[in-house]
C-alpha cells in the first residue's frame, strides 16, 4: 500500500510540475534575461528549463564530486557536468507530508548526509531537519525538530558546520541572530546577535570556517558572509538580477575557472532556473 501511494505522489508531483510549466510563458532554449549593466557578472552559467529547471528551484550544495539541488518536494544529485546521478520525485516520508510538511529549503552536505530543512509553509508549525543519504538520496530515519520560536518564518536553510559539530539556521526575514545547534542531534547550543540583520536568506554554505549565505533582498540578491563565532556580517558582492528574478541556492566551491560561489536562481518566466558561477570580486 505504501509502494503505491508513492507511486501515486511521485505521478502528480510530475504532473504539477509540467501544469505549472505549461501555465507561463514559453521557455526557449538558449534565453537569456535583461540584467542591469552594472551586475557582477558570473564567470560562467548553465539555463536548465521546464523540469529540469523545476528540480532546481530550492537548494544547492555540493561534496566537491556532484552537485545536489533540492525542489519543493524532491532532491537531485548530478555529477559536475551535470548529468543526472539520483532523484528522488517525493523526498518528504509520507508521516510527515500528512501533517503538512510541504517544502524543503537550502540543503547542505557533510561526511556522506544531506541535512534537509523541511517546512510546513503557510502555518510554519513544525520547522524540521531530517538526514538524507548523500549516495541513495534515501531518508536515514534521523530527524530533528527545531524550535518554532526561533523560525517563525520557516527553516529556508540548514548549514552544516562538520568541523566545529555545529550547524546554523537563521530567520527566513530580517533575522538578527545565528541560530547555533549541534550537527550531531540538533539540539540548541545558543543564539549568536548578527552584526547586521540579514533579510530573505535562501541559502547558505559552510567552507573553511565562514558562513557564505544568498539573499533575495530586493534587486541586489546579494552573497555575504558571516563568521559563525563573531557574528560578524560581511557584504560580500550583489549579484543585482532585479526584482522579478528570485535568488535560490548556493555552494561554495573553487573551480578551475575560477569561480568559487556557485547560485541558482528563477528567472522572470517562472519556468527556467540559472545556475551561476562568481568569482569573489
Amino acid at each position: 500500500m505504501k509502494k503505491y501511494i508513492r507511486r501515486v505522489l511521485i505521478a502528480l508531483t510530475v504532473m504539477l510540475c509540467l501544469l505549472a510549466a505549461a501555465r507561463t510563458t514559453a521557455w526557449i532554449t538558449g534565453r537569456t534575461e535583461r540584467f542591469p549593466e552594472d551586475r557582477l557578472p558570473p564567470v560562467s552559467s548553465q539555463s536548465f528549463g521546464l523540469l529540469a529547471g523545476i528540480q532546481r528551484y530550492q537548494g544547492l550544495t555540493t561534496d566537491g564530486e556532484a552537485w545536489y539541488f533540492s525542489w519543493n518536494l524532491g532532491l537531485l544529485k548530478t555529477d559536475m557536468g551535470h548529468k543526472t546521478r539520483k532523484r528522488n520525485f517525493v523526498a518528504i516520508p509520507l508521516k510527515y507530508l500528512v501533517k503538512g510538511s510541504n517544502h524543503i529549503g537550502g540543503i547542505s552536505y557533510w561526511d556522506g548526509k544531506l541535512y534537509i530543512p523541511l517546512e510546513d509553509g503557510p502555518g510554519y508549525k513544525r520547522p524540521l531537519v531530517l538526514v538524507y543519504d548523500a549516495q541513495t538520496l534515501r531518508f536515514t530515519g534521523a530527524a530533528y525538530a527545531l524550535p518554532p520560536e526561533l523560525h517563525l518564518g520557516g527553516v529556508s536553510w540548514v548549514a552544516a558546520d562538520g568541523p566545529r559539530g555545529l550547524a546554523y539556521t537563521t530567520e527566513w526575514n530580517d533575522a538578527e541572530v545565528l541560530n547555533i545547534f549541534s550537527l550531531e542531534d540538533f539540539s540548541l547550543v545558543g543564539t549568536l546577535p548578527l552584526s547586521r540583520a540579514i533579510d530573505r536568506s535562501q541559502d547558505a554554505e559552510m567552507y573553511e570556517g565562514m558562513l557564505y549565505c544568498g539573499l533575495d533582498n530586493g534587486g541586489e540578491k546579494s552573497v555575504v558572509a558571516i563568521d559563525p563565532e563573531t557574528g560578524e556580517v560581511t557584504p560580500l558582492f550583489d549579484r543585482s538580477l532585479g526584482g522579478k528574478i528570485e535568488a535560490e541556492g548556493l555552494t561554495v566551491l573553487p573551480t578551475e575557472d575560477g569561480a568559487r560561489i556557485h547560485c541558482t536562481e528563477i528567472g522572470s518566466s517562472r519556468v527556467n532556473v540559472m545556475f551561476s558561477h562568481y568569482a569573489l570580486p
